[in-house]
């Protein structure tokens, strides 16, 4: 018997909604993000001591597909860009809560997520110990300003014996990385059949450059990296 697509669709649907995945890429929004400035928000969040906090500097957008800015849908995009939970889902260190500027006030980090080096499970426990790119993940979807973006702050840290200090100019370098590493076409394999494509754009003006207020004196472009991703099934 031949096997074709059309026979294949039921599965197909069955395995899409177990994982809560849909077929077809859907838009979650109609823009990209709301400058949280404009409700009291930063783009730097709260750490470091009064005053001071590490660049927002990579927005995904609202315009992605939804699946994408769901909790357990963005985890699956980073799994195929190369990052992940951190080491068996233990987090160690203070949170960093942020202001969006939603009517939501600061809200600590949703997750942090690690390179994983390509290596299954153990990678993100490599890169606690040996140091390398990381991320903090916030929603912007306060009740003021839904927009559905996440806002991530991206940097380069050093490893476990330097107490993950960042790295010299590691909140620019952290942020290309991920964006270099994000751009263009990504896949996702059994048993979530996912294809991503990202596509970039530079915005100016959300965050001054130079070090003012930013933790560790670490100076930034800044330069904020706006990803928009469409998602959708793809073997």
């Amino acid at each position: 018997m031949r096997f074709t697509l059309l026979a294949a669709l039921p599965l197909l649907y069955s395995v899409s909604f177990a994982l809560g995945l849909p077929l077809f890429s859907k838009r979650a929004g109609t823009v990209d993000y709301y400058d949280p400035r404009n409700g009291g928000g930063s783009l730097l969040n709260q750490s470091g001591g009064p005053g001071l906090g590490e660049p927002l500097n990579v927005i995904i957008s609202g315009k992605s597909s939804s699946d994408v800015l769901t909790k357990d849908g963005f985890l699956n995009y980073v799994r195929a860009v190369g990052y992940s939970m951190e080491c068996f889902g233990q987090h160690q260190g203070a949170r960093q809560p942020a202001n969006l500027g939603d009517g939501n006030g600061p809200k600590d980090e949703r997750e942090v997520l690690r390179e994983h080096f390509n290596i299954p499970i153990l990678g993100t426990c490599l890169q606690s110990l040996t140091g390398g790119n990381h991320m903090r993940t916030y929603a912007q979807d306060g009740p003021n300003a839904n927009s559905g973006a996440l806002f991530l702050a991206v940097s380069q840290e050093k490893d476990l014996a330097d107490h993950h200090a960042i790295v010299p100019d590691g909140y620019n370098i952290g942020r290309d990385k991920f964006v270099s590493e994000a751009v263009g076409e990504k896949k996702l394999g059994f048993p979530f059949f996912r294809k991503y494509t990202t596509t970039v754009q530079d915005i100016t003006g959300l965050m001054a450059p130079g070090a003012q207020g930013v933790n560790h004196g670490i100076a930034t472009d800044g330069v904020v990296k706006l990803l928009t991703v469409t998602s959708k099934f793809s073997f």
